[in-house]
């Protein structure tokens, strides 16, 4: 597993997939859990090192490998090999929701990563990229990623969440992201 010379906002660089290889899927995940926990190299090696054991033991390392990993996947990896101790929270919020538009979507995109230490966003993208991949900050103009593939950025202008056109190119889709966090819930909070 290599890390890119580039450094994010954070300071430490996230990790690039190969070439030829459909594994940003667990890239994602890699990458996610050390943006939010600042994890080291030798911490993300252990964890890439049980996603691929994960894989390999139900006989699904070639197929991901060559395919890539959906949703569902992602679900089950997310639980079985992060789990509560590297990542406590992980929220869909827009699971099972119709396709919100774009500025609702956008929205609670930003409203969550409102610059709170210890959250990310794994991104589902179709059209352009047929990609899993980490927010590392929005703002009104663009989604600022940590990227396996090293994208950098995905202007609003060229985005939507209906389908992919030639000029709105990027399709994100809502019901396959995750909202990540190692937030307490403060169960008090809503007491009246």
């Amino acid at each position: 597993m290599k890390s890119s010379t580039k450094r994010g906002m954070m300071g430490l660089p996230p990790f690039q997939q190969g070439g030829l290889d459909s594994l940003c899927g667990l890239y994602s995940i890699v990458n996610a859990e050390r943006f939010i926990n600042r994890s080291t190299d030798e911490a993300s090696q252990v964890l890439f090192d049980d996603l691929i054991r994960f894989l390999s033991r139900r006989g699904l390392l070639s197929k991901f490998l060559i395919g890539g990993i959906m949703h569902t996947q992602m679900l089950t990896i997310l639980d079985k090999v992060v789990g509560k101790k590297r990542i406590s929270n992980v929220a869909i919020p827009f699971r099972g929701v119709p396709t919100p538009d774009l500025t609702t979507f956008w929205k609670a995109m930003q409203t969550f990563l409102d610059g709170t230490p210890g959250r990310s966003i794994i991104l589902g993208l179709q059209g352009y990229h047929d990609h899993w991949t980490v927010i590392e900050k929005i703002t009104s103009r663009s989604i600022l990623l940590y990227d396996s593939a090293l994208i950098k950025r995905l202007p609003r202008s060229s985005c939507t969440t209906v389908h992919a056109t030639w000029k709105r190119k990027h399709h994100l889709l809502p019901a396959q992201t995750y909202f990540l966090s190692n937030e307490l819930l403060d169960i008090g909070q809503y007491d009246t």
